[in-house]
């Protein structure tokens, strides 16, 4: 068994209130706590925080960080217990408190491995501010043998681990249920940490920053550990009082911009009377999640069996060309108002370049689908910002806008195009900050009376393009401006480590298949201007 001593934290800070994270656990966790259903107890010598660098609602929506939370206390000799960032952190440092872990209100610092699950590129300085209230040392490099390990795991770290290794002593790329077991059994076997990354060290999945200078081979976990389904039910999550089932791992689309098909594998069904038995008789709402759910086989089958017991159904993602009447039939059973999909380009040409497969016909069939079903409208996400997209493409987005218009009443989601890692288009260049700025004003000036907009922020997209493709200096930009995070703080940051957009000059065009690129071409972009 691991040596509690060896790996249990033993720093305290005098300034760190026992009385105040029974205070806050009391009055502002409790509450949520009560609300649950499924929620696991359990002691054991070996402690693991799960912490998730955001808000409580935020992170149970997360079917991820569930399945970890459920694996971690399913081993022997582990208890897990989940911890969030508070709401109000600045308010929650005044109280000088320790952070609190949601089962018991303990310090969520004192354990043996704190465990982070990250989900999106701007939570980076979520992580290390949780680093922070957890009273760990967020770098890597300052903390020692009386603090517990910290490992980072998520959708992130498969999409880009680096900037993440100031922080994290371990970080796992891949699937969980094949690396929640090795952890656990590298945990019982340690007396010290180094022991620890011994054991680890080589398995697949397992980065070690202080070890490796590179990522290793994701871990894939095999069809017979899936599916991933929810352990807690809460009316307090983003997806309120709602029972997550995965239906497939990984799409079997081409689409060249998109991570699932790349960072979760190849494509793993599971079966319709594999995924019913995992829903329990209690659950009044079910999500079924995937990457494309009109591609998944068995929908119709467990969505119609779900409805005939007067079960409400959310769905991840519907493709336009998949969708028919009986599919959006058994939604509209389930309760949804609103259909929604992906048209992901704003021209049919830029579908093509993405290998979309949507078609503009797609979309004017599914516009008449939902209002022929008495579905209150529908929305389609877009993302513009493209590299070979220009006014013409823009000038189709607005005109098959107004064609849907005519059918339903329609909201558009529309975010900037950012580049990703492990996608084909890892070397285009961000639009820039300009460019997207003055295509979202003629979009919104030509649309304002006809479609209900939506659209992410260029500048924020920015941001989360640095970090999408940044190093470990990305990270200690992030670590410099933590506690007052904005946007002129990242570019002061930026400049202050001679951070240099190294893609900025490359060009893509519609005639080259995507990841094929003109380097070093006359940009045609308006700059940042942050």
């Amino acid at each position: 068994m691991v040596s509690c001593d060896a790996l249990r934290v033993k720093f305290r800070s005098p300034a760190r209130s026992t009385g105040g994270v029974l205070s806050y656990w009391r009055h502002q966790i409790k509450p949520l706590l009560d609300a649950e259903t499924g929620t696991m107890f359990k002691q054991a010598p070996i402690r693991v925080t799960l912490a998730f660098p955001n808000r409580y609602s935020v992170g149970m929506a997360s079917l991820g960080f569930q399945v970890i939370y459920r694996m971690f206390n399913n081993e022997e000799g582990i208890a897990c217990e989940r911890a969030f960032l508070p709401d109000d952190v600045e308010a929650f440092e005044k109280q000088s408190q320790a952070l609190p872990t949601v089962e018991s209100g303990k310090d969520a610092g004192d354990c043996e491995l704190f465990a982070m699950s990250v989900s999106f590129e701007l939570d980076l300085t979520n992580i290390i501010r949780t680093l922070d209230v957890a009273g760990l040392r967020p770098l890597r490099e300052e903390r020692d043998d009386t603090d517990p390990v910290v490992m980072i795991g998520g959708p992130l770290t498969s999409s880009n681990p680096y900037p993440l290794t100031p922080f994290a002593d371990l970080i796992v790329i891949g699937d969980g249920e094949q690396i929640v077991p090795m952890v656990s059994e590298a945990l019982r076997g340690s007396q010290t940490r180094e022991d620890f990354f011994d054991l680890v060290d080589g398995m697949p999945g397992i980065f070690l920053p202080a070890r490796h200078t590179v990522e290793p081979n994701w871990a894939t976990a095999p069809k017979e550990l899936l599916p991933a389904y929810s352990q807690i039910v809460t009316p307090n999550s983003e997806l309120s009082n709602m029972f997550l089932i995965e239906a497939q791992r990984g799409c079997p689309r081409p689409c060249t911009f998109c991570l699932a098909r790349t960072m979760y594998g190849p494509n793993r069904n599971n079966g319709g009377d594999e995924l019913l038995a995992h829903i329990p008789e209690w659950a009044e709402k079910v999500g079924l999640v995937g990457a494309a759910l009109s591609d998944f086989p068995h929908t119709k089958y467990v969505g119609r069996t779900l409805t005939e017991r007067g079960v409400k159904l959310g769905v991840s993602s519907i493709r336009a060309d998949t969708v028919d009447a009986e599919l959006a039939e058994i939604l509209k059973a389930g309760g949804l108002r609103t259909f929604t999909v992906a048209s992901d380009a704003p021209s049919e040409r830029l579908r093509r370049w993405l290998k979309k497969g949507i078609t503009t016909e797609d979309l004017l069939k599914t516009a008449q689908i939902s209002r022929d079903l008495g579905f209150s409208g529908l929305k389609v996400y877009m993302m513009i910002g493209l590299g070979p997209e220009n006014d013409d493409d823009i000038s189709e987005l607005i005109s098959f806008t107004k064609e849907l218009a005519k059918i339903n009443r329609i909201a558009l989601g529309i975010s900037p195009f950012v580049p990703k890692r492990h996608t084909p288009h890892f070397q285009d260049s961000f639009a820039g900050v300009k460019v997207i700025e003055n295509r979202l004003k003629r979009i919104q000036k030509e649309l304002r009376t006809t479609a209900e907009l939506r659209n992410v922020s260029a500048k924020w997209a920015w941001v989360e393009s640095v970090i999408a493709r940044g190093g470990p200096e990305v990270g200690m930009a992030a670590y410099s401006i933590y506690r007052n995070e904005s946007i002129g703080a990242w570019k002061k940051a930026l400049d202050e480590i001679g951070w240099q957009d190294e893609f900025e000059a490359n060009e893509s065009r519609i005639e080259l298949p995507a990841g094929q690129i003109v380097r070093g071409a006359s940009n045609h972009h308006e700059g940042l201007a942050v």
